[in-house]
């Protein structure tokens, strides 16, 4: 750390930057490589596999410390919103839990904190994306409720596309027809473009993109109550049988 309470190394975010490195400028001058800081990986699932080595080796509440430190800062610098999220300057990096999984957060000089994602890091955003995360966002309670139901007075459910027993921590809750098939038929009903869904501004130590329209959010909701059938499935069928039987 710095004497004035900045991270050090270049003064990469220990200051405010008004222009911090392009996520755009490092995937076109890399090609397939991905470069982070003076790190370059052959691919970016080199460069995941790597950031999150650095974000399971920490405990909850830990703080980022030498080279980690400094990887996670040039990590930082490239987000669509790199200088919204350091403001005044970042005095330190933590792993903090977000939700059921974990991820990166920073404290500001004046003390303020906030996360930030790193796939956003590593692949622009573009409002088509946001839309789509804040779609997931409005009927997450949905998918809730329906785990919820299906592991009612049980520890297993029999998984829809195997039958193998699935746990509550090893289950996937999957749609039929899938997610993109619903919010394809969901935009053909409006007559509107996945990019035109306008999501809130992202706010200090919010995880999730939402919907800014509540007639949009409501209307969302209902189609998918009605159009959604869901069903439960092991998070390997999910990633692996199910995308197979898609293609």
């Amino acid at each position: 750390m710095g004497g004035d309470g900045g991270i050090q190394g270049g003064d990469r975010l220990g200051l405010r930057d008004p222009s911090p490195p392009s996520p755009v400028w490092y995937w076109r001058r890399t090609a397939t490589r991905v470069q982070i800081g003076d790190r370059m990986f052959a691919s970016k699932k080199d460069a995941i596999a790597a950031i999150r080595e650095v974000l399971y080796r920490y405990p909850i509440g830990a703080t980022l410390r030498g080279e980690d430190e400094r990887f996670i800062c040039d990590l930082l610098a490239m987000h669509p919103e790199a200088q919204d999220k350091i403001g005044c300057g970042v005095a330190s990096l933590q792993v903090e839990k977000n939700g059921p999984t974990r991820g990166f957060w920073l404290t500001r000089r004046n003390g303020k904190r906030t996360d930030f994602s790193f796939p956003s890091c590593l692949t622009p955003v573009t409002p088509e994306r946001d839309a789509l995360n804040g779609l997931r966002t409005a009927i997450r309670p949905q998918i809730l409720a329906y785990r919820d139901e299906a592991f009612a007075g049980r520890d297993t459910v029999p998984c829809a596309a195997t039958g193998a027993p699935v746990t509550r921590s090893s289950h996937h809750v999957d749609h039929v027809p899938g997610f993109a098939e619903l919010v394809v038929l969901f935009l053909q009903e409006r007559g509107c473009a996945l990019g035109s869904l306008a999501v809130e501004p992202t706010r200090d130590g919010d995880t999730e993109t939402r919907l800014a329209d509540a007639e949009v959010l409501e209307a969302w909701r209902e189609f998918h109550r009605q159009h959604a059938s869901l069903r439960i499935v092991s998070v390997v069928a999910n990633l692996s049988l199910l995308r197979k039987l898609t293609k």
